[in-house]
């Protein structure tokens, strides 16, 4: 819960001042934990962990209360400036509400983007695992959650992104406010969609180097797999090789071979679901020279056709392969190593609200499907936020587990998306009403979106990811 997670963030602060003498930031997510750091230059220990985790446990045990104060935007920023919390001051400078809620623990204060509980013995078991460098991953309700692998790839890639922001001297959003209100956004989205395509090039240029033949290309929902695999095959033509473009989607079996699942639905979200032998066998066949009718799967009919031309795969051509389950080294066993070339696609944004204030990498996926579904099917902004639940379930099983599988990870998120994105979906969320058992979830998205600056989209290439989702991309209708 959002609400337990603040709680516990609020305690770490405070804790770690009273047995450090320094502030905490809290990067990004990492796994199934929040990837923070001690801001000191000592070389925090085990030790130190422990130290910190018996005091917190001990303050939620003595339940202490977290108090919410009503107070003017005007006396919150007075208060960050004196405590050289500089970018919380220019943030909330950046919000148009009069008056904020505090909160308040054991004498300190600080402000949330989210709601948080009224009591430290509302939290429940949390860990903290200690990294290099002074990081840290912090992880709250650890009894409910798989247990935390080190995402060793996903971290590089996240100082990687960070690394360029600071060169472009950007650390939190009140920085790229400041582009746009002095009207320099424009050359700031040319240059962040060049490192975009940049890393796209470099995959490229390292596949055809290693002289790959399959590209496998997975991750999690709205993360911009079909404009990736599509802008890669732009970039492999450019090098000289001709690509082939497979979905795993057309691989389902027929409707009453799929199981039912504990909600009596079929589940298509099993990799059992996919007719595997016929999947492995036309790989194989292409490997081998032959012709193939690749198939393509009906959702109305729930059944396959092979109606399509046969495709063969030549000296000079590359497969790319898309779909949910392309990771999992099951789906693609009896191929080769030496043939295969896995990526990880998702978007990873560095760039935070404040030194306490992350942007969640979910909430940023979850905010392009609901600004696709509306788009594309008339989807309500309720039905999926219903269905996010279970789309978050299906990735815990089938995707996530499998990403240090990936040889790569390709970063789709761009530093201003959800200034560009604010534009579309903040009517959409404002449509659900108090009644709604999704009320507190779209007012969460609101509140997370108002620090951000709008953003036109007439400064979007037609390449670019976002317009997968908001329309007019050169790789898909609409």
């Amino acid at each position: 819960m959002k609400e337990e997670k603040a709680g516990l963030k609020f305690l770490l602060i405070i804790v770690t001042k009273e047995i450090l003498n320094c502030d905490v930031r809290f990067c990004h997510s990492l796994d199934t934990g929040i990837r923070g750091k001690f801001l000191t230059k000592h070389n925090v220990t085990n030790n130190d962990i422990k130290n910190i985790t018996n005091k917190m446990n001990e303050y939620i045990s003595d339940g202490y209360p977290i108090l919410k104060i009503n107070v003017s935007n005007k006396d919150a920023v007075s208060y960050y400036n004196r405590y050289d919390e500089e970018e919380k001051a220019r943030s909330l400078n950046d919000i148009i509400n009069e008056t904020i809620i505090f909160n308040e623990l054991l004498g300190r204060y600080s402000y949330f983007y989210s709601n948080i509980v009224n009591n430290t013995n509302e939290i429940n078991n949390f860990k903290i695992v200690n990294l290099s460098n002074n990081d840290f991953v912090l992880i709250d309700n650890i009894d409910s959650k798989r247990e935390y692998v080190h995402k060793k790839n996903i971290l590089i890639e996240f100082n990687k992104y960070n690394e360029w922001l600071n060169k472009q001297d950007i650390n939190y959003v009140c920085d790229l406010n400041k582009i746009i209100s002095d009207g320099k956004i424009e050359d700031f989205i040319k240059k962040n969609d060049i490192m975009v395509d940049n890393s796209i090039m470099n995959i490229a240029q390292n596949i055809v180097k290693l002289k790959k033949k399959i590209i496998f290309l997975g991750g999690p929902s709205s993360s911009g797999k079909t404009t990736s695999s599509r802008k890669l095959a732009l970039f492999l033509n450019a090098l000289g090789k001709k690509t082939i473009k497979i979905s795993l989607d057309n691989y389902y079996k027929e409707l009453e071979e799929i199981a039912i699942d504990e909600s009596g639905k079929r589940d298509f979200e099993s990799l059992n679901a996919i007719d595997l032998s016929l999947f492995r066998k036309q790989l194989i066949d292409l490997l081998n020279g032959k012709s193939v009718v690749l198939p393509k799967y009906t959702f109305s009919t729930a059944s396959k056709d092979f109606n399509s031309d046969p495709v063969t795969l030549n000296n000079n051509d590359i497969l790319i392969v898309e779909g949910l389950h392309c990771l999992n080294e099951i789906v693609s066993k009896n191929i080769d190593k030496k043939y295969k070339y896995k990526i990880y696609v998702s978007p990873f944004t560095p760039l935070t609200l404040d030194r306490h204030n992350y942007i969640s990498t979910t909430e940023n996926r979850l905010i392009r499907r609901i600004v696709r579904d509306n788009r594309t099917r008339g989807v309500s902004v309720e039905k999926t936020l219903a269905t996010w639940a279970s789309v978050r379930e299906g990735e815990e099983k089938y995707i996530f587990p499998f990403t240090d599988e990936a040889d790569i990870i390709l970063n789709t998120s761009y530093i201003y998306e959800l200034g560009v994105l604010k534009v579309y979906v903040e009517p959409l969320l404002y449509t659900v009403k108090m009644d709604s058992p999704y009320y507190e979830m779209a007012r969460r998205l609101l509140d997370s979106l108002k620090i951000f600056f709008p953003i036109s989209s007439e400064y979007l290439a037609s390449d670019n990811v976002l317009r997968e989702f908001i329309g007019k991309s050169e790789f898909n209708e609409g």
